[in-house]
C-alpha cells in the first residue's frame, strides 16, 4: 500500500534559506493543492516530523494554518486529513478573482506606460507564434508571464499576491483548460482584447472580456471536479 506521507516528505526541501515553519507550510500546502494526495488521507504530524528530523511544532503550526485555509480538517478519533475542494469553493474563488482581476485592469488603464504596452504586445506576438508551432508548455509559461506584466502595470503590489494565492488552489484544473487547443486559441484572442481595452481605457469592454474569460475557465474546472 502506498504511503501518501512520501508525497509530503519528498516535496519538502529543508535546504532552502527560509524558516523551517515556512518551508513546512509551503510544502504541505503545495502538495495538497497538487491533488496528488487523496481526499480523506491522514496527515500524521509525528511521522512527518520524524522523517524530516525536525520538531513537531512547525508541522503543527502549518496544519493549523492549512485548516484555516480549508485545505485540511480535523476529524475526532481520526486526526488531520486532506480536504476536498468543493464546487462552492470553486465558485467563491472565481467570484473573488473576477473582482480582483477587474480592479487590476482598471488600475492598469490609469498607470500603464508606453514601454509596458510594447512589451506586452511583443509577448503576445511571441506567444501566438509558439502556439502555432505547437510548443504548448512554453505557451502556458507565457500565459503566466502575460498575467504578471498586466499585474505589474497596475502598480499595485499586494493584489498580484492575492490573485496568485487564489489561482494556486485551482492550478491543476486551469492547466487542463489551457491544454485544449480551442480554448487556448480563444484565450490568446482574449489576452489581446484585454490589452486593447486597457490601452483604450474601455472599462465596459474590459469587464465583458474578464467575465467571459473567467466564466469559461470556471465551467472547465467545475466539469473536471464532477
Amino acid at each position: 500500500m502506498y504511503n501518501w506521507m512520501d508525497e509530503f516528505v519528498n516535496n519538502t526541501d529543508l535546504s532552502q534559506n527560509k524558516p523551517i515553519r515556512e518551508v513546512v507550510y509551503e510544502s504541505l500546502r503545495s502538495t495538497l493543492i497538487s491533488g496528488k494526495v487523496p481526499i480523506g488521507e491522514r496527515i500524521v504530524e509525528k511521522e512527518y516530523a520524524q522523517r524530516l528530523n525536525i520538531s513537531r511544532t512547525p508541522v503543527r503550526e502549518a496544519l493549523k494554518q492549512l485548516e484555516l485555509e480549508d485545505l485540511v480538517e480535523y476529524i475526532p478519533r481520526i486526526g488531520v486529513v486532506a480536504k476536498q475542494i468543493t464546487k462552492d469553493d470553486v465558485i467563491e474563488i472565481y467570484r473573488i478573482r473576477e473582482s480582483l482581476e477587474l480592479l487590476v485592469i482598471f488600475e492598469a488603464m490609469e498607470n500603464i506606460c508606453s514601454h509596458e504596452i510594447e512589451e506586452i504586445s511583443a509577448l503576445l506576438d511571441f506567444t501566438e507564434n509558439l502556439n502555432q508551432e505547437g510548443k504548448i508548455d512554453e505557451v502556458i509559461d507565457l500565459f503566466r508571464e502575460f498575467n504578471s506584466l498586466i499585474y505589474k502595470s497596475s502598480k499595485m503590489r499586494r493584489l498580484p499576491i492575492m490573485i496568485s494565492n487564489l489561482n494556486s488552489y485551482l492550478q491543476r484544473f486551469r492547466n487542463i483548460s489551457i491544454l485544449d487547443d480551442e480554448r487556448r486559441e480563444k484565450a490568446l484572442i482574449e489576452h489581446r482584447q484585454i490589452l486593447n481595452a486597457i490601452v483604450s481605457k474601455d472599462k465596459a469592454l474590459a469587464e465583458e472580456i474578464i467575465k467571459s474569460h473567467l466564466g469559461i475557465s470556471l465551467n472547465v474546472v467545475l466539469k473536471e471536479i464532477n
